[in-house]
C-alpha cells in the first residue's frame, strides 16, 4: 500500500485514509494495536463479510498489524458523507430533488434491512455513517466498527453510539441498543434529510415528524420509526414497503433483484419476508443432499398437534383489542381480559427473529432432520394490524 493523500476521518479507535490498495482506491481504517482487542478485531471482520450488500461499506481484503496498528481496507466512496448534504449545502455536490432524495433515503433503509435480516446491529446510526456516492445517488452505511450480532450474544460489542441519534429508552433507561433503536436513529435521519433542519433529540416524537415533514410522503413510515415506546415501534421490515413505494411514485428505480422483499407491507401487497428468506438461505437443512422442504420429499406420515390445545389458531380482528391493560375500563373481569392478551402478545413474540411490527406478517419456520429425514417440522405466524394481533398460528408437524 502505498499513495497515502491524507487523512478522511478520525475517531477515538483510529483514523481512516485514502490510500492505493491493489491498484484501487481504498478507505484504510488504521487502529492503533493497543485501542482495540483481538476479539473485537475479528468480531468487525465477520460483520463486514456477512453484511455484503451494494447499501453497506465492504471489506477489501485481510485485516494485518503494521507498524504496530491494525490496517483494514474498506471500499472508498467516491462522494460525501450524508452532514454535508443535509446540512453544509454549500460543499455538497449533491441536488436534493424528489428522486434523488428518494433513492438516498431507500438506499439507507435497503442496506438497515440487510443488516438486521443478519441480526447485525449497527449502533451508531448518524448522518456522518452515511455515505453518498456522487453520480450515482447510491446511500452507503459506513463504519461498523461498534456494529453487533444482536442474536448471538447482547454482550458482542459495548454500547457506544452517538447520543444525538440513541432512541429514548437508550438514553432513559440505558437499555440496550438493539434493532429497534437502529431503526429510531434510521427515523430521526430520513426526516432530518427531508426537512433539512437538524432535531433536538428530546423533541423527536411522531408529532414533531408530521410538524417537519407535512404531507411529505415518507411522514406516516417515519412517525412509525420514532415511537418513544419501543414496544410499538416499526420495524425496518415493516417501513421498507411503505418507503420503496413512497419513493417510487417519485420515479425511483424499482429494487435489485438481489434485494430483500417485504412480506410486512399493507395486507393486500406481500413479498417474501427477508427473516424467512434469509434463514431458509442459510440453513444447514437447504445444501443439496438436503431436504429444501418437507414437501419436495414424500411425505411422512405425519400428524399435527398444536403446542398449546387451549390456544386458538387465528383470532378474529373482532375478538382482538388494544394489548395494553387500561385501569379503570371494567373492573377485575376487564384487567384478567388484558391480561390474558398480554400474554397472547407475549407467546405470538417468543423465538421470533425480529420485533413484531405494528402492521405486517412475520412467519419463521423450522426443520429437525434425523437420519437424513425429515423428523419435525414447526411453523410460527403472526399477523399484524394496527399494533393488533389479527391471526396466530403455532403447529408443529411430527412424523414419529
Amino acid at each position: 500500500m502505498a499513495y497515502s493523500t491524507g487523512t478522511l476521518a478520525e475517531g477515538c479507535f483510529g483514523k481512516v485514509y485514502r490510500e492505493k490498495y491493489n491498484d484501487t482506491w481504498a478507505a484504510i481504517k488504521k487502529v492503533p494495536q493497543h485501542l482495540i482487542s483481538r476479539k473485537d478485531l475479528e468480531r468487525e471482520c465477520e460483520v463486514y463479510n456477512k453484511a455484503n450488500h451494494p447499501n453497506i461499506v465492504k471489506l477489501l481484503g485481510n485485516i494485518n498489524l503494521k507498524d504496530g496498528k491494525w490496517i483494514i481496507p474498506l471500499e472508498f466512496i467516491f462522494g460525501e458523507d450524508l452532514e454535508t448534504t443535509i446540512f453544509k449545502s454549500a460543499k455538497s455536490k449533491i441536488q436534493l430533488t424528489p428522486t434523488n432524495r428518494g433513492k438516498i433515503i431507500v438506499g439507507m433503509c435497503e442496506g438497515l434491512l440487510h443488516l438486521h435480516s443478519r441480526d447485525i446491529v449497527h449502533q451508531d446510526l448518524k448522518p456522518e455513517n452515511i455515505m453518498v456516492e456522487h453520480n450515482t445517488n447510491r446511500a452507503v452505511i459506513i463504519d461498523l466498527g461498534l456494529a453487533k450480532f444482536f442474536r448471538r450474544g447482547l454482550n458482542s460489542a459495548v454500547d457506544m453510539g452517538n447520543e444525538a441519534y440513541s432512541a429514548p429508552e437508550v438514553l432513559q433507561r440505558h437499555s440496550q441498543r438493539d434493532q429497534r433503536s437502529d431503526v429510531w436513529a434510521m427515523g430521526k435521519i430520513i426526516a432530518e434529510l427531508c426537512a433539512r433542519v437538524r432535531l433536538h433529540t428530546p423533541s423527536v416524537c411522531p408529532a414533531k415528524i408530521r410538524e417537519v415533514m407535512r404531507d411529505q410522503p415518507y411522514c406516516q413510515a417515519v412517525c412509525r420509526m420514532v415511537e418513544s415506546n419501543p414496544a410499538l415501534r416499526a420495524t425496518i421490515v415493516g417501513v421498507i414497503g411503505d418507503m420503496r413505494r413512497a419513493a417510487g411514485g417519485l420515479g425511483h428505480l424499482t429494487p435489485p433483484p438481489t434485494q430483500i422483499r417485504n412480506r410486512s407491507a399493507s395486507p393486500g401487497r406481500r413479498g417474501a419476508s427477508p427473516f424467512n428468506k434469509e434463514r431458509r438461505a442459510h440453513s444447514p437443512m437447504n445444501k443439496r443432499g438436503s431436504p429444501l422442504g418437507w414437501e419436495r420429499n414424500p411425505r411422512p406420515d405425519i400428524k399435527l398437534v398444536h403446542r398449546n390445545p387451549r390456544q386458538p389458531r387465528s383470532l378474529s380482528p373482532q375478538r382482538i383489542q388494544p394489548l395494553v391493560p387500561a385501569a379503570g375500563r371494567g373492573g377485575a373481569l376487564d384487567l384478567t381480559k388484558d391480561m390474558m392478551k398480554m400474554g397472547l402478545f407475549q407467546e405470538a413474540a417468543r423465538d421470533l427473529p425480529c420485533q413484531l411490527p405494528a402492521t405486517g406478517r412475520v412467519m419463521v419456520r423450522r426443520f429437525e432432520e434425523k437420519n437424513g429425514e425429515v423428523e419435525t417440522w414447526a411453523q410460527k405466524e403472526v399477523v399484524m394490524r394496527d399494533g393488533k394481533i389479527i391471526k396466530y398460528n403455532d403447529v408443529t408437524f411430527n412424523s414419529s
